[in-house]
């Protein structure tokens, strides 16, 4: 979802390791409102599955009523992602999708964006080919052990211990590069659709490194994560960047964790 998110989501962190590592079947759905530039504007939905050593991850953002609109479907996107998950219990990508931004070529559902990562970097390729990698495009040792956005927010979910304490080396559609620097900023008592009781907050500095194409400038998020009896985190707001309507807010209209919904 998403040019700064940019959001969303990577994670020397989510690459950090956590305490103890979960290899069981394990899920995540959410169902969120997306809020931008003081109305509500969209949906995003995001879905999580472990199996074993292996995850996948599919999402959608869409845009409605005269946002999208006004936007000409530019910021509708879908995303799909593959990766596996170590011992220690890191998340790591191996296969990152996109399609959308139909303003930008004649394609239906807009251009297809495919990232293929290693250990050691990040492959792109798009159809129509000739999508641009930024200036400047983001360097090989930055692309080195990052995640894509989707996958940081997966991270950030079955983190181990306090999932604001981690920086997330993000590598957003394969050509953005960009921190999430994740800090405690205490609890908040939640009442939501989809969640009511105590939340972990985050402070989170969003710090660009390359491949935006266009001067973006450091700011300050917050997510809101309410800690479920399974042991992992819902996230029930999230702040980020986008490449086209600045900074959206998700916010969470059901969430379900293992087949049980959140109330």
């Amino acid at each position: 979802m998403i040019k700064r998110f940019a959001a969303v989501v990577a994670l020397g962190l989510a690459l950090a390791a956590p305490a103890a590592a979960q290899t069981g079947d394990r899920s995540f759905d959410g169902v969120y409102s997306v809020h931008a530039r003081g109305v509500e504007a969209g949906d995003f939905t995001y879905s999580f599955r472990q199996t074993g050593s292996n995850y996948t991850i599919s999402a959608e953002r869409e845009m409605k009523g005269w946002v999208g609109a006004a936007l000409n479907r530019s910021q509708d996107y879908t995303y799909s992602v593959r990766g596996s998950v170590t011992s220690e219990g890191v998340l790591r990508p191996s296969q990152y999708q996109h399609q959308g931004g139909r303003r930008r070529d004649d394609r239906p559902n807009g251009r297809l964006v495919r990232a293929v990562f290693t250990p050691s970097d990040v492959t792109t390729s798009s159809v129509p080919a000739g999508m641009g990698m930024g200036d400047p495009a983001a360097t090989p040792a930055q692309r080195r052990g990052v995640i894509d956005q989707m996958t940081a927010i997966a991270a950030m979910l079955t983190a181990t211990g306090d999932p604001c304490a981690r920086t997330l080396p993000v590598y957003m559609d394969g050509r953005s590069r960009f921190d999430f620097v994740l800090t405690p900023n205490g609890t908040v008592n939640v009442n939501s659709r989809a969640y009511q009781g105590q939340g972990v907050r985050c402070r989170v500095q969003f710090r660009p490194i390359a491949g935006f194409g266009d001067p973006q400038e450091a700011a300050t998020l917050s997510f809101v994560f309410a800690r479920t009896e399974s042991g992992m985190w819902a996230p029930v707001t999230i702040e980020m960047p986008t490449d086209g309507v600045g900074v959206v807010r998700l916010e969470a209209r059901r969430l379900t964790v293992n087949g049980q919904r959140l109330r």
